[in-house]
């Protein structure tokens, strides 16, 4: 991929490509390199936006409310509002690519450029989800802490940054 990403985090490289702004709040679309044996985010769900990946090489291992799905190159998968679900590159030495729409934008944008900055701990990231829970949750147990310590952390006197 040309040009430096948009942003790196321990498990990927992010370009994007269309952003919330730019297409009038219709998609975001990035482009993701999943390193080698990348870890599994928490489990996750939208409330309000639907996601579709494209596999351009390597391979994905994708939960999908509870289902497994190993995605090979050039293979999609589409996650509907409100399914909860996450994905890894289980590779142990190649890299996975993967174009990833989401649809409509909301704040995807903001969410994804704020999230790549975060730091701190448990209660500056239950901040950072309940202000962004329009377009991302966790559910079970995770999901009802979220609330709770953004309120502690709200009382502490914490501001998301």
């Amino acid at each position: 991929m040309s040009g430096s990403p948009t942003y790196e985090t321990a498990n990927t490289k992010v370009w994007f490509l269309r952003t919330g702004p730019d297409s009038g709040g219709e998609v975001h679309e990035q482009r993701v390199e999943y390193r080698p044996n990348s870890q599994f985010p928490p489990s996750q769900f939208h409330p309000a936006h639907e996601e579709h990946f494209e596999i351009e090489s390597g391979e994905m291992l994708v939960v999908l409310a509870g289902d497994k799905h190993l995605l090979s190159a050039g293979e999609t998968i589409h996650i509907p509002a409100g399914q909860p679900h996450k994905m890894r590159n289980p590779s142990a030495d190649v890299a996975a690519v993967v174009v990833w729409e989401t649809r409509p934008a909301l704040r995807t944008t903001e969410f994804n450029e704020i999230g790549s900055r975060l730091s701190g701990g448990i209660i500056d990231r239950a901040l950072f989800a309940h202000e962004y829970r329009d377009v991302f949750r966790l559910p079970g147990f995770q999901g009802v802490l979220v609330p709770l310590l953004a309120k502690l952390g709200s009382r502490l006197g914490r501001r998301l940054r």
